[in-house]
């Protein structure tokens, strides 16, 4: 990741890192002298500050301890030998956003859970999780992000705890986005019906496969037909259907089977083999009524009373073709759509042509 020294908010110093004052940190400075003076300033926007007698005294970019040098010896030019203290009371310059699935603890006076954080020195990023309030139950710490400068970076903090591995455990700095995501955030929703213990509508993170989804329904009961699993997914101009063998995934370890999932997609696995769209959907659509499902499906992949698809040729199952395959043909209308009136005055109209072509022979 890019790195900016100023907004990162600290330099090495010796063993030890020392935090950097910059715009909006406010210091307590103490004079020590008759009479003790003390007062709050704020670093101004232009990294200048004033106190006594001193008038824009630029401080950014300083350390505590060269801030009190460089304090003391303007200082000096009106008091003989001023004894001056240094201390920051407010870190404000250099401040991160914290966001996703962070615990939110009830401690008084302690700030917990998601929201913005300021950098009070050299600060990993699990240091500021930690800061926070650590992470709640169904955080996924082998995805957590980093944007910096409107570039997203992923790291896995799993690897830093279970093998310490500090690359994916990086130095922060001012301005840092911190998005560490959780199971909780569901955004895929995925219909699984057919011979699953419990078909329903399931709302899946946002990385769902074809594995979680079929889990999540209860697994596949014991008349299922595990290598002709259908998704059916809406495209922009058409629909796609696609066979998954899911008994390569579980006894050849075949990940490849294991489809990535849509929004939308509807998983069906049939009791026994499934040649074109027009079984499927004759299946499903019941189903789809019963769980709800917007019209928009019938709309897609219907049209009227029944699908009238062209599917071309079944899919041949039992083979050890790698991944999925769409369907030929999935949309194309082989039979017209005619209103039941005029069809039915067609038929009449035939009728009495024929009556009349026999009464004249």
């Amino acid at each position: 990741m890019p790195v900016d020294p100023l907004r990162r908010g600290y330099v090495e110093r010796g063993p030890f890192p020392e935090y950097t004052v910059g715009p909006g940190d406010e210091l307590e400075l103490i004079l020590r002298d008759v009479e003790l003076v003390r007062e709050t300033v704020e670093v101004r926007p232009d990294g200048n500050i004033s106190f006594a007698l001193v008038e824009n005294l630029y401080v950014a970019g300083m350390t505590i301890g060269e801030l009190d040098i460089a304090l003391t010896a303007a200082v000096e030019r009106y008091l003989r030998e001023p004894k001056i203290d240094v201390h920051v009371s407010k870190y404000v310059s250099k401040v991160i956003s914290l966001i996703g699935a962070i615990e939110t603890l009830s401690i008084a006076g302690n700030k917990t859970g998601q929201g913005r954080y300021a950098l009070q020195n050299k600060t990993y990023l699990l240091d500021i999780i930690l800061e926070a309030g650590g992470t709640t139950p169904d955080a996924q710490l082998g995805a957590v992000q980093v944007i910096r400068d409107g570039q997203a970076y992923i790291f896995n903090l799993q690897r830093v705890l279970n093998f310490g591995d500090v690359s994916h455990n990086p130095i922060l700095q001012g301005d840092d986005i911190i998005i560490v995501p959780g199971a909780s955030r569901l955004t895929k929703k995925v219909v699984v019906l057919g011979e699953v213990n419990q078909p329903d509508v399931y709302l899946l993170a946002s990385d769902a496969s074809l594995l979680e989804a079929v889990s999540k329904a209860g697994g596949l009961n014991t008349v299922a037909l595990r290598d002709d699993i259908r998704i059916i997914r809406p495209g922009e101009v058409k629909p796609e259907m696609f066979t998954v063998d899911f008994k390569r995934i579980t006894t050849h370890g075949d990940l490849e089977q294991n489809v990535v999932l849509n929004n939308n997609d509807i998983i069906f696995v049939p009791r026994s083999f499934m040649g074109d769209v027009n079984d499927v959907i004759t299946k499903i659509e019941p189903l789809l009524n019963v769980l709800l499902i917007p019209a928009t499906y019938r709309d897609l992949y219907t049209t009227g009373g029944g699908l009238r698809v062209d599917t071309g040729d079944a899919a041949v199952t039992g083979t050890t073709a790698g991944f999925t395959r769409p369907l030929p043909g999935v949309g194309k209308l082989v039979v017209p759509v005619v209103d039941e009136e005029q069809q039915a005055e067609d038929q009449e109209a035939a009728e009495e042509e024929q009556n009349k072509k026999e009464q004249s022979e």
